[in-house]
């Protein structure tokens, strides 16, 4: 490989449009993506306070499965577990109706040593085990014709209670449940009127039951949670439902409800994180999961016991949910979604990062992160019980690449290769590590695919399939145990194929095994194998269980290149161009550049990727000081060392910081090179106002770069023909991050083209008097600063206030649109736009006519001699003005230098 040099331009052509499609424009708008319209935003800031939503959480025995409970504990981790719930069997008569007979005893020990595994000290609740609901598991001597013998079901309860407490005296019982989904018919468990006297005596007749709580009746339909609650009270203290039917208000609702009233908000059957964030977030405070799946499950538990909730967000129509955690130790972020088990719908979510660039699983820089879930058509229709966590990865060390679909070689930090052991297509082959290998066959070469969102249950994984055997990534036997082999098989992708991806620091991961919750490990440094085992406490041990993915054109070495040098950042109006000069290294692939505040702080990698020796950060705040520094990178993903750093400052000037000219592309013409993207392919038409030509919008729509709208003042001006002047509330800009906090300019609320503003708190608006006329060319603009906006169309004020006190930057607009709204409900602009033109200060009424008057767009504004002139482009494809210094290229003419 030949060392990374600057692009240069390959021929010398005429045509601007040319140069462009040959000259790669390397901003930060590179990474900005059109958007669709989505369910819900959710905005949220990593550095913010958050909030702490510590629940109690358990695992569940009543299905008593021991691969079910190792799998909790090992994702959950002993340390955020406390409490377990077991059950009391309703299938025999009690002796002498006293005493437990040997198989409902047998049944209790048998529960009890599995929820053992999680530690001796660990609460629990009783529950009834209600089976199938037939008479094999509730007799005629319990209940009858849905018909509870009262006194049976009391003694029932305190005899389980008190062998509990004989022989497992370690295991406090702390509540117990009567019944079970008592709404649901088949059980035949019994009434209200039998509940509440079952509660009754508990609590009036056992004195054993004086600190033992009674759960309310956990109903499956989250519907009749108010009525079997409220039909037990005073005796039953805890609220309690399922929620595998029932409206998303009357869930909420139920939870508020218990909470409001003092009582304790207990979910003993969570299937879904989803369900579980929904419930967190309307206070309950002890859940229990049922059958487990894995990761999403284990890290919430997780984190929302070690750290702070950043940001919350729901769709009710569709019954799913999302939310941003992060854990206060290590300051790790992490975003989850999820929804009903069987009733979520498909859902979109938003996640938008207003402050910095974040990369979720590797996916970045961005500050808009979207997300589809996959939901059904029905109750019970199409649901995959689907679930999902995003490690969302910031600052100086980021992923070096996004392990996307591919085939790539495994390398330990110890610098071994995971191979399969010989070339059979037979299962049940070990997997070998090799520290020198003359050749990479393609037994060393993996597949490596995330799994489908509708693979069921959680989809936070990645499959690994042998290039010549096609076999997968197997732990031998399902093993949730240390030390097990990892193997390859084929189990059709089955859970202990699939695998999640931890980005470990300085190019490595570390690999999470979904059936076990351990980690791809070498058992020592001199082993020939692999093995699973838990994640290890020292930063030495845990080196055997890191991993790089190289690339199969990649050589397998671990010798970094040599720091990028000369590194040097010019400030300009809105961004800093920054250039540097490539290490004398052979194999440099790309270059990371980081960018931190002035005093040290809050590092993030703002670009990844980049091909050349130059690039312009243009998400940097106007006025703020940033120092800069470039990594390499080179094929095998070896990460280089930081070059030294430079520092700049946008100079934050009163100028034109963007112009969009239309002249058949979306560039920004000034050095800020904010360039925009568009919704669908761009349609440039002959007519226009300005220059040759002008952008058509129906079906579709512009997003413009991040910092476009950070300012305290600013002057947007723009050419539309409105063209459906019949739609109101469609937007010529809305700049926001979703429906609490934007700005916009809509040419019709119905009544008046009106502009508003909102930064969480009440909307602000400044009106004109009447609607933009449509089907006709007209010179809009918004200026705003000194505590005043004003609105003009064609050079005239139509409207103005001096009571907006929200300013552009207290809302740091992401979301930055050019005909569309924030409000997915309303439509998107159809008409003709030319020359939109972004200034960081306002524009008086002489400079907008100028603005207006001015034939060829930005020329003159930047101060050209000759208005007239035709446009003009660097080597780089911006637009510049005639006093540029430098080869340009103009339409029609040939080179100059000037």
């Amino acid at each position: 490989m030949k060392t990374i040099k600057p692009f240069l331009l390959l021929a010398a052509m005429g045509l601007a449009s040319t140069v462009m499609a040959q000259q790669p424009r390397l901003s930060s708008s590179i990474y900005l993506l059109p958007q669709a319209k989505t369910d819900v935003v959710v905005p949220f800031r990593p550095t913010d306070s958050g909030i702490q939503l510590p629940i109690r959480w358990g695992l569940d025995v009543a299905w008593n499965s021991e691969q079910n409970m190792r799998k909790g504990i090992n994702f959950i981790g002993k340390e955020n577990l406390s409490i377990a719930r077991s059950s009391f069997q309703m299938n025999q008569e009690l002796i002498g109706d006293t005493a437990l007979t040997h198989s409902q005893i047998q049944a209790l020990r048998s529960r009890t040593n599995t929820i053992n595994l999680m530690g001796a000290d660990v609460d629990m609740v009783l529950n009834a085990d209600q089976g199938n609901g037939s008479t094999e598991f509730i007799i005629p001597y319990y209940t009858q014709n849905n018909v509870a013998n009262t006194n049976h079901w009391a003694r029932l309860i305190d005899a389980s209670v008190a062998w509990m407490q004989k022989n497992y005296p370690r295991h406090k019982i702390v509540a117990v449940s009567p019944f079970n989904e008592p709404d649901y018919t088949p059980w035949n468990e019994g009434t209200k009127a039998n509940f509440k006297e079952i509660a009754r005596q508990l609590k009036e007749d056992y004195p054993r039951f004086k600190d033992i709580a009674i759960t309310a009746g956990n109903t499956l339909n989250n519907d009749y949670a108010a009525e079997w609650y409220n039909a037990v009270k005073p005796y039953a203290t805890w609220g309690n439902t399922h929620q595998l039917a029932g409206e998303f208000n009357t869930f909420t609702n139920f939870w508020k409800q218990v909470v409001d009233e003092g009582n304790v908000a207990y979910a003993d059957e969570l299937h879904n994180v989803g369900e579980a964030m929904i419930a967190a977030n309307y206070g309950i405070s002890i859940g229990i999961w049922w059958g487990f799946d894995s990761r999403a499950r284990g890290e919430f538990c997780q984190i929302s016991n070690h750290g702070s909730r950043l940001a919350y967000g729901e769709d009710r129509s569709h019954w799913t949910a999302a939310s941003v955690y992060r854990d206060d130790a290590t300051k790790e972020l992490k975003a989850f979604v999820g929804g009903s088990e069987r009733q979520a719908a498909n859902s979109s979510y938003l996640f938008v990062s207003p402050d910095e660039d974040v990369y979720f699983d590797g996916q970045g820089p961005t500050r808009a992160f979207r997300m589809e879930y996959p939901g059904g058509t029905g109750y019970q229709k199409g649901q995959t019980n689907a679930e999902r966590v995003y490690n969302i990865y910031r600052g100086e060390d980021v992923p070096p690449m996004e392990i996307a679909a591919g085939r790539y070689k495994l390398i330990n930090y110890a610098a071994r290769t995971l191979v399969v052991g010989n070339a059979s297509s037979g299962n049940d082959l070990n997997m070998k590590l090799f520290s020198q290998l003359s050749t990479i066959p393609l037994l060393a070469q993996w597949d490596v695919a995330p799994a489908d969102a509708r693979i069921g249950g959680d989809y936070s994984f990645h499959t690994f399939t042998n290039a010549q055997n096609q076999m997968h990534m197997n732990v031998v036997n399902n093993s949730t145990s240390a030390f097990a082999h990892v193997i390859s098989y084929n189990a059709n992708n089955a859970s202990n194929e699939q695998w999640s991806l931890h980005y470990a620091g300085k190019g490595y991961y570390y690999i999470r095994n979904r059936e076990s919750g351990l980690y791809l490990s070498m058992p020592n440094e001199s082993s020939t194998y692999a093995v699973q085992k838990q994640l290890a406490s020292s930063a030495i041990d845990r080196r055997l269980q890191m991993w790089r993915f190289i690339p199969e054109d990649g050589a397998v070495e671990s010798s970094a290149p040599n720091a990028p040098t000369n590194l040097i950042a010019n400030a300009q109006s809105a961004s800093v161009a920054l250039s540097w000069t490539a290490p004398a290294d052979d194999d440099v692939h790309s270059y990371n550049v980081v960018r931190g505040e002035a005093d040290g702080s809050q590092w993030s990698t703002i670009a990844r990727g980049i091909t050349a020796t130059s690039f312009t950060d243009n998400t940097c705040r106007q006025g703020h000081t940033y120092i800069y520094k470039v990594k390499a990178i080179d094929r095998s993903a070896n990460v280089s060392a930081m070059s030294e750093p430079a520092t700049a400052s946008p100079t934050a000037q009163k100028t034109l910081v963007a112009s969009w000219q239309m002249e058949g592309d979306l560039h920004d013409a000034t050095v800020n090179m904010m360039d925009a993207t568009c919704s669908t392919a761009p349609r440039f038409m002959s007519e226009h106002r300005v220059g040759d030509s002008a952008l058509r919008l129906s079906n579709n729509y512009l997003r413009l770069p991040y910092e476009v709208g950070d300012m305290d003042e600013f002057t947007i001006a723009m050419w539309v023909k409105w063209t459906n002047a019949s739609n109101n509330w469609t937007r010529l800009f809305d700049f926001g991050n979703g429906t609490s906090n934007y700005m916009f300019l809509t040419p019709s609320n119905g009544s008046n083209m009106r502009f508003a503003i909102k930064n969480g708190g009440e909307e602000q608006t400044v009106d004109a008097n009447g609607k933009l006329q449509g089907n006709k060319w007209h010179h809009v603009a918004v200026t705003m600063g000194e505590g005043n906006v004003t609105l003009w169309v064609d050079g005239e004020a139509v409207g103005s206030s001096s009571s907006v006190t929200i300013k552009p930057s207290d809302i740091r607009p992401v979301l930055n649109y050019i005909g569309r709204s924030q409000f997915d409900a309303d439509p998107l602009f159809s008409g003709l736009i030319d020359d939109i033109r972004l200034y960081n200060y306002p524009l008086t009424a002489q400079e907008l006519q100028s603005v207006i008057g001015n034939p060829t767009g930005v020329d003159r504004i930047e101060g050209d001699d000759n208005a007239n002139a035709a446009p003009t482009y660097n080597l780089s494809g911006q637009r510049v003005g005639n006093n540029h210094h430098g080869v340009t290229v103009s339409k029609g003419k040939k080179w100059m230098r000037k």
